[in-house]
């Protein structure tokens, strides 16, 4: 069957927004969002009915730094998937934010405020290393999927004992790390890797 030709001039500016939004939405939502008191994810988001917290927590930081590798990582991810996902890779990014959000504050009471692209890009990350786990070879499956895989969890692990961030060397005054948002970003990823994958068979 032939391809349509109409289709192809818009398949290729589906193709090169899909590629602008994986690059600009983080950088666009630090540099003209930040200061937005209203899109605060806090415990009082709940009480008070803003429910579109769920979604714009994700998008702030705290500092710079925490920006920084936050979006260099989903950037870098989301860019990965694209090509594979096309627009299920947004679809995944706003059905599971808010269900993140819901679960970590569910989880930790103690949580008063949350901010932050980790628990999505947890999420990118372990769908990245599982659709890499399908690779031929059998050393380019422990190589690019199973040791980054157990690298992750490592990284959750030392952050659980250490209290401390491995990558991140500046959160703020009074913020801690939250290892629980990486998991559950994780725990996501992975459904989504098994629903992707049983699906094709």
């Amino acid at each position: 069957m032939k391809k349509h030709p109409i289709l192809s001039p818009f398949a290729r500016k589906s193709d090169a927004l899909g590629w602008v939004l994986c690059l600009l939405v983080p950088a666009l939502a630090f540099f003209f969002l930040q200061d937005a008191d209203g899109l605060r994810l806090t415990s009082e988001s709940f009480t008070v009915g803003a429910w579109y917290q769920l979604w714009t927590g994700h998008l702030l930081h705290f500092t710079y730094d925490h920006f920084l590798w936050d979006a260099v990582m989903f950037a870098f991810l989301a860019l990965l998937l694209w090509r594979e996902e096309r627009w299920c890779l947004w679809a995944w990014l706003l059905l599971v934010a808010p269900l993140l959000s819901i679960l970590l504050f569910y989880l930790d009471p103690t949580l008063t405020e949350y901010r932050g692209l980790s628990a999505l890009d947890s999420m990118l990350y372990a769908r990245v290393c599982w659709g890499l786990c399908r690779l031929g070879e059998r050393w380019q499956r422990v190589l690019f999927a199973w040791l980054p895989l157990l690298g992750f969890l490592g990284k959750v692990l030392f952050e659980l004992l250490s209290g401390t961030t491995l990558f991140v060397s500046d959160l703020g005054p009074g913020v801690v790390p939250l290892p629980l948002a990486h998991l559950l970003g994780f725990l996501a990823g992975s459904l989504w890797a098994w629903g992707t994958y049983s699906a094709k068979g």
